[in-house]
C-alpha cells in the first residue's frame, strides 16, 4: 500500500491546494484567462500546475500546518479565491477604456442601432464592442501583460500570508482606477465626438438649404464610413492606452497587496 509522507502534504499538498484557490480566482476574473472559448479543463489544470508550483518557488505558503482544522481551511480556501476574484477584477477595470470608447464610438456613428433592435445579442456595444475587446487582448498576449499578472501573482504570496485580506486595498484607489480608465476612454472617443459634430451641424445647414432631402439616410451615409476610417486611424494609439490603463491597475494591485 503506497503511503504519503505526512510532511509531504504539509508543505506541498495543502499549500498547493490553497495557492491553487488564488490562482483559480484570477483565472476566473482576469479577462485573458477567463476567455470562455478555452475549456474550463484546461484553466484548471493550468491554475493546478502555476499553484504547485509557488510553494516550490515562493516559499511562503510551508508554514500551514495539517493541524489546521476543516472549517479553518475551507475559510482561508475561501479568502484566497476571494483575493484571486478581486485581482482579476482590477484586472478586468483596465480593459474598461475599450468598453467606454466602443459605446461612445458606437452612438456617434450610428453602429449601435443593431444592439439597440436587437437587445438578445448581450452586446452592449455591438460589433464595435466586440472588435475592441479582442484587439485588447490580442495586445495583452502581444505586450506580454499577461505575465506581469502573473508575476505580481508570484509577488501577493512573498508579502500577502494565506487567510490575511489585504488592508491596503482601499475604495479611493478604486475609484481613481475607474476615473483614470474612463478618462482614457473618452480621450479616445473624442475625435468621433468632434467629428459627429461637424457631421450634424453640415447635416443641418443641408436641411435649412434643401428641405426636401432625407437627411436621415444621408447621414448613415456619411457618418459610417467617417467612422470606420477614424477607427482604423485610431488602431495605433491602442497600444499606448491600453498600457496606461493596465499600468494604473497593476499599480493599485501592487499597493493592495504589498508587491513591490
Amino acid at each position: 500500500m503506497l503511503s504519503i509522507p505526512q510532511t509531504l502534504i504539509e508543505t506541498v499538498f495543502l499549500p498547493g491546494i490553497l495557492a491553487a484557490t488564488r490562482v483559480i480566482g484570477l483565472f476566473l476574473s482576469a479577462p485573458f484567462f477567463a476567455l470562455q472559448t478555452i475549456p474550463a479543463r484546461f484553466r484548471v489544470a493550468l491554475a493546478l500546475v502555476v499553484a504547485f508550483g509557488i510553494p516550490i518557488q515562493v516559499g511562503a505558503l510551508s508554514t500551514i500546518s495539517i493541524n489546521t482544522s476543516t472549517s479553518g481551511f475551507m475559510a482561508l480556501a475561501a479568502t484566497e479565491l476571494m483575493i484571486g476574484l478581486v485581482m482579476g477584477w482590477l484586472i478586468r477595470v483596465g480593459l474598461v477604456v475599450f468598453d467606454v470608447a466602443a459605446e461612445v464610438i458606437s452612438i456617434q456613428t450610428g453602429l449601435s442601432f443593431a444592439s439597440n433592435y436587437n437587445p438578445d445579442q448581450a452586446l452592449p456595444s455591438g460589433v464595435l464592442g466586440t472588435l475592441f475587446g479582442l484587439v485588447a487582448l490580442a495586445l495583452m498576449f502581444g505586450l506580454n501583460l499577461h505575465l506581469v499578472a502573473i508575476e505580481i501573482l508570484f509577488e501577493s504570496f512573498r508579502a500577502l500570508p494565506p487567510g490575511q485580506w489585504p488592508k491596503a486595498l482601499e475604495l479611493r484607489g478604486v475609484s481613481t482606477l475607474l476615473a483614470t480608465c474612463f478618462g482614457i476612454g473618452l480621450i479616445l472617443a473624442l475625435p468621433f465626438v468632434a467629428i459627429n459634430l461637424v457631421v450634424m451641424a453640415a447635416q443641418g445647414f443641408m436641411g435649412r438649404t434643401s428641405p426636401q432631402m432625407n437627411l436621415f439616410s444621408i447621414g448613415f451615409a456619411i457618418s459610417i464610413p467617417i467612422g470606420v476610417f477614424l477607427i482604423y486611424i485610431l488602431l495605433p494609439v491602442f497600444p499606448e492606452a491600453l498600457q496606461r490603463s493596465l499600468e494604473a491597475a497593476y499599480g493599485v494591485i501592487r499597493m493592495a497587496f504589498g508587491s513591490n
